[in-house]
């Protein structure tokens, strides 16, 4: 169990720094409806997290056993598949990145954050979580390693709530955190926001590439 927590361990925290996430939490946050808003983007993260790594752990679990040593073909393609994805994003998210002295620039859909409700927090939250391509692939690999790993059924849940945990904490802790001290958050979420406004592309190609290349090495390493 414990090697297949430190194989998921990237790709949770590869989920767990998602630049434009963290940047729509803050944003609910300091909005007039930081409570329902904030409390409904979190659990749209959460369930949008599990989703995608829950699903691939119970269609790997049902497949024929394989000997330990023997090849996945099938998971090597798909690992190849979604590392050649995540280094297509990292070349064209750097493309996107802001220039020196020019500031970043927003998704049109992020002002609607001051007039979010709960049902359209959690409605973003999802959307960030499951359908956002490089939370996709991080938690579909993780599926195939969570799924493909065998483990008693016990030990795979623990496995997933670690998973989850990690890739949930950086938007629990700016919610939580904003929620519990409020007046006390509000200027480091602020200027956290405005350092992920400028410099949020730049570390999400970065994370992209590092990980891209990561799942296209497991991928070959897989025949």
């Amino acid at each position: 169990m414990g090697s297949v927590i430190g194989e998921t361990l990237t790709a949770a925290v590869g989920i767990a720094l998602s630049p434009l996430s963290l940047i729509a939490a803050i944003a609910l946050m300091l909005s007039p409806r930081s409570g329902p808003a904030g409390i409904g983007l979190l659990g749209g993260w959460l369930l949008g997290v599990i989703v995608p790594v829950v699903a691939v752990t119970a269609i790997v679990g049902i497949l024929p056993e394989s000997e330990a040593d023997a090849s996945r073909p099938i998971a090597g393609i798909v690992r190849l598949l979604l590392g050649a994805l995540l280094v297509y994003l990292a070349v064209g998210q750097w493309r996107l990145r802001p220039l020196p002295g020019r500031p970043g620039v927003l998704p049109k859909w992020m002002a609607a954050t001051e007039t979010m409700t709960a049902t359209q927090g959690i409605a973003l939250g999802f959307g960030l979580g499951a359908l956002a391509p490089k939370n996709l692939a991080l938690g579909i690999a993780a599926g195939l390693t969570i799924g493909g790993a065998e483990l008693r059924l016990r030990d795979t849940i623990v496995v997933t709530l670690i998973f989850v945990v990690i890739a949930l904490s950086t938007v629990l802790i700016a919610v939580v955190g904003y929620g519990i001290a409020d007046e006390a958050w509000r200027k480091p979420l602020t200027d956290l926001r405005t350092w992920l406004v400028r410099n949020g592309p730049t570390v999400l190609a970065v994370a992209m590439l590092l990980l891209g290349v990561e799942l296209l090495g497991d991928g070959i390493s897989s025949f």
